[in-house]
C-alpha cells in the first residue's frame, strides 16, 4: 500500500493558448517504464489529456526514481505536450475526455507529429515537444456538414445553463462509424475519447493521429465518460438528455441505456464505476444520486440482462464492415450487424437526501460514496440497501427536498444513508467542479474552488479509515510569469474545474478556466 504523501511539490505550469476554460482532465491508465535509462534506477513515462473548446492535448511526464537515495526518491519532470487535436467545428466544446480501449500500433504511441508548427495558435506552455513545437491535428466535421439532427449545442460556448430546447430521440437507437479498418487485436496506446456539446462522442486513435471512431445515440450534450476498471472497452456518457449509456468501444455499439421511470429526471452531470466494474453511481441536476448495476443484480452473482447483452455485443459488426470474423480456429464465424440495447429504467438505489442542490461530481470509494453539491463540502456516506433500514439515517443538516419531481418511490427502491463525514472548503459554490480520490485504496482527496486553490484532505489513515475532517494541504495556483488571464481572482487565482491524480497517485493535475494547468509531485 503506498504512503500518504506529506506535501506536494509544483513541478508544471501551461497556459493553452485557445482562449476556452479547460473543462477535463484525464490520465492514461497505461505507464511505461524504462529500466536501462538510468544505471541507478528507472523512469517512468506517463500521459494525460485535456480538453477544452473544440480543442483536445496529449501531455508526457517523465518520471525518474532514483535507487541511490535512502527512499528511493523520484523526481517528475514539467509536463510535454505531446499531441494537440482541434475538431474543424469550431462550435463544439468538450466537456469531457477519458482513455480506453485500444489503438494500432506499439505500446508506447505518443511521440510527436513529425513537422513543426508554432505551438502559439493553441498552447503556450513551460515545455514543449522535442523539436520546440507540436503540430494542431484537424479532425471531424466541419460545422457546415453536421446534419442537423447531430447538432445538440446551443452556440458552443460554455454555458451554465441548460438548453432552451431539448432534442427528442430515440432512446432505443444509436449510430457508430468506424472510420479506419476494424480490428479485434489492437493493442497499441489506449484510445482517446471526446464528448460534449455535440452529443458525439469521438474516438481518437493517437497513432494514427486521426478520428477513428464516432459513436451517436444521445439527444443533448455529453457531460461525463468514464471506462470500466475491469474492462478497457466498457464505456459509460452521461448526459443532458437524462440517460446514462453503456457502450462497447471494441464494436462500437451501445450495450444499454439506463433512464426512464425510475431514471434521472434532470440533466445527468457525473458517473463513477465500483471498483468491481459490477455497477456504478451517477449524479444529476435532479438532485439525486443513483446506484446501477451493470453485472448480475445487488447481491446476486447470476448473470443479468445487461451482462449478457455486453456478450452479446461482441458478435455485432457495424454495417460496412465484412459479415464474418475469422475465429481462432481459421473458420469463418457469422456477425450481427444489428444490435438494440438493453433500456434499464430503476436502479437499485436512488436518493436525494444528501444533497439539495446541482450533484455535480460523485465517486466510489470502496462501497461508500462521495459526492458534491455546490455547497462548498464534498460529503461521504454510505448507502443503507436493506428496503426495512430506510430510516433516518442521512445527516442532521440535510433539508427536507420538496421537490415533487424528485419524489422517491422509497417503498420500492431504498434511499436511506448513512452519513459518515464532510469535507469542506470556501469559494466552492460553482457547479460543474469535479474532485478526485485515487483508486485503489483511496486514501486521499483532492479538489478545487473558485480561488485557484487546491485543497487535499486524508480520508484513509495508516491503521484504518478514520477520514479528517480538515484539509492536510493547500496548493494554489499562483500567478507564475503572469500565467492566469485577466479574468482571474485578486489573489492570482482561477477557478479550478478539475483535479485528477496520476494512476500510481505521484503526480496531481489542475485544469483552470482560464486555460492554465498546473502539475505538482507528491513527496
Amino acid at each position: 500500500m503506498p504512503r500518504i504523501p506529506k506535501g506536494f511539490q509544483l513541478r508544471g505550469a501551461v497556459k493553452e493558448n485557445h482562449k476556452h476554460p479547460i473543462y477535463a482532465v484525464a490520465w492514461s491508465p497505461h505507464i511505461h517504464t524504462d529500466c536501462n535509462s538510468h544505471s541507478d534506477g528507472q523512469t517512468t513515462i506517463s500521459y494525460f489529456a485535456t480538453c477544452a473548446g473544440p480543442c483536445a492535448a496529449i501531455y508526457e511526464v517523465v518520471t525518474t526514481s532514483v535507487q541511490s537515495t535512502k527512499d528511493g526518491r523520484q523526481q517528475a519532470q514539467p509536463p510535454v505536450v505531446r499531441q494537440v487535436y482541434r475538431d474543424v467545428d469550431d462550435d463544439e466544446t468538450f466537456y469531457t475526455c477519458a482513455f480506453g480501449g485500444r489503438g494500432v500500433g506499439s505500446p508506447v504511441g505518443y511521440a510527436p507529429v513529425g513537422s513543426a508548427v508554432d505551438t502559439s495558435e493553441v498552447l503556450d506552455g513551460t515545455e514543449s515537444s522535442d523539436d520546440g513545437a507540436t503540430r494542431i491535428i484537424y479532425f471531424g466535421k466541419s460545422n457546415n456538414d453536421i446534419n442537423a439532427s447531430d447538432s445538440y449545442g446551443s452556440d458552443g460556448e460554455a454555458s451554465s445553463k441548460p438548453p432552451l430546447k431539448r432534442q427528442k430521440t430515440d432512446r432505443s437507437t444509436h449510430q457508430s462509424q468506424f472510420l479506419f479498418p476494424f480490428s479485434s487485436t489492437q493493442d497499441g496506446p489506449p484510445l482517446l475519447c471526446l464528448a460534449g456539446t455535440r452529443g458525439i462522442i469521438k474516438v481518437i486513435d493517437t497513432v494514427r493521429r486521426s478520428l477513428f471512431l464516432t459513436l451517436s445515440g444521445h439527444g443533448d450534450e455529453i457531460t461525463d465518460l468514464q471506462f470500466s476498471p475491469t474492462n478497457e472497452w466498457l464505456l459509460l456518457s452521461a448526459s443532458y438528455d437524462e440517460s446514462i449509456r453503456l457502450w462497447n468501444l471494441q464494436r462500437g455499439t451501445n450495450v444499454a441505456v439506463f433512464t426512464g421511470h425510475d431514471g434521472h429526471r434532470r440533466q445527468v452531470l457525473s458517473v463513477s464505476w465500483h471498483f468491481s466494474g459490477t455497477k456504478f453511481a451517477s449524479c444529476a441536476m435532479d438532485n439525486i444520486i443513483k446506484l446501477w448495476n451493470v453485472i448480475g443484480s445487488d447481491g446476486d452473482n447470476s448473470a443479468g440482462s445487461i451482462e449478457a447483452a455486453i456478450e452479446e455485443s461482441q458478435h455485432v459488426m457495424p454495417n460496412d464492415f465484412p459479415k464474418h470474423e475469422m475465429g481462432n480456429n481459421g473458420n469463418a464465424t457469422p456477425v450481427e450487424t444489428k444490435f438494440k440495447p438493453i433500456v434499464q429504467q430503476t436502479p437499485y438505489f436512488s436518493t436525494n437526501k444528501v444533497h439539495t442542490d446541482y450533484v455535480d461530481c460523485v465517486q466510489f470509494v470502496g462501497d461508500l460514496i462521495l459526492s458534491k453539491s455546490v455547497h462548498n463540502k464534498v460529503v461521504l456516506w454510505k448507502p443503507i440497501l436493506d428496503k426495512d433500514d430506510n430510516t433516518k439515517l442521512e445527516s442532521p443538516s440535510s433539508i427536507e427536498n420538496n421537490d415533487s419531481e424528485s419524489t422517491e418511490s422509497s417503498s420500492r427502491i431504498p434511499s436511506g444513508i448513512l452519513f459518515l463525514r464532510e469535507f469542506t472548503l470556501s469559494h466552492c459554490n460553482s457547479w460543474f467542479v469535479r474532485f478526485h480520490s485515487p483508486s485503489p485504496y483511496h486514501r486521499i482527496l483532492a479538489l478545487g474552488n473558485q480561488k485557484g486553490e487546491v485543497k487535499v484532505w486524508q480520508i484513509g489513515g495508516e491503521k484504518g479509515c478514520n477520514p479528517d475532517a480538515k484539509f492536510y494541504c493547500n496548493l494554489t495556483t499562483s500567478n507564475v510569469g503572469g500565467m492566469h488571464a485577466s479574468n482571474s481572482n485578486d489573489n492570482g487565482g482561477c477557478t479550478v474545474r478539475m483535479v485528477k491524480f496520476s494512476p500510481d497517485a505521484s503526480c496531481l493535475v489542475a485544469v483552470c478556466d482560464d486555460g492554465t494547468i498546473w502539475m505538482w509531485e507528491a513527496s
